[in-house]
């Protein structure tokens, strides 16, 4: 099994030999599913696995894909959190993604963001799902790997100032 890494927005040129696909992705913020929920919002998330169409051989299949969103701000300045709940010291969320069945290469999924998360510099996602960062910097980080029948496992990585707001390419 072997592990290949990049940093997502440059895949198309440092994208190891190894992983035969380039990741692409569509994010879209959304309320929490209710007022009353521990969630400041979630998001919307469409993967797409772009395959380079001039390498020869046949290319491996895709068996599962996962994402990960990291807290890097939180994660720095875990010291000054009060409180031992789990929900307040998090700092990383993952979510297994669903095959699109629709469209060849794609998948699927939510993740819900805690409330005890700061976005973008700001306490809350303020649930009107504005955007408003007062901080600069890429406090978080969003890590999409796949995982291919031979056992490889490759990930991007992609940047943001807030958790709500991604883009895949430049």
């Amino acid at each position: 099994m072997r592990n290949a890494q990049w940093n997502g927005l440059d895949s198309s040129d440092t994208i190891p030999s190894s992983c035969p696909y380039r990741v692409d992705f569509e994010c879209t913020p959304a309320p929490a599913e209710s007022l009353n929920s521990l969630e400041s919002g979630r998001l919307m998330l469409t993967v797409k696995l772009q395959g380079d169409e001039n390498k020869k051989g046949e290319k491996e299949k895709v068996k599962a894909v996962a994402v990960r969103l990291v807290n890097k701000a939180k994660r720095e300045n875990l010291g000054n959190v009060e409180g031992s709940s789990e929900l307040k010291r998090k700092t990383s969320l993952s979510a297994n993604l669903a095959r699109d069945n629709q469209h060849t290469g794609w998948w699927a999924g939510v993740i819900g963001i805690p409330i005890t998360w700061m976005e973008g510099g700001t306490t809350d996602y303020e649930r009107s799902g504005s955007w408003h960062p007062k901080s600069k910097g890429n406090l978080f980080a969003m890590e999409i790997t796949y995982t291919l029948d031979n056992g490889s496992n490759c990930t991007a990585h992609f940047d943001s100032e807030d958790a709500y707001h991604w883009t895949a390419t430049r």
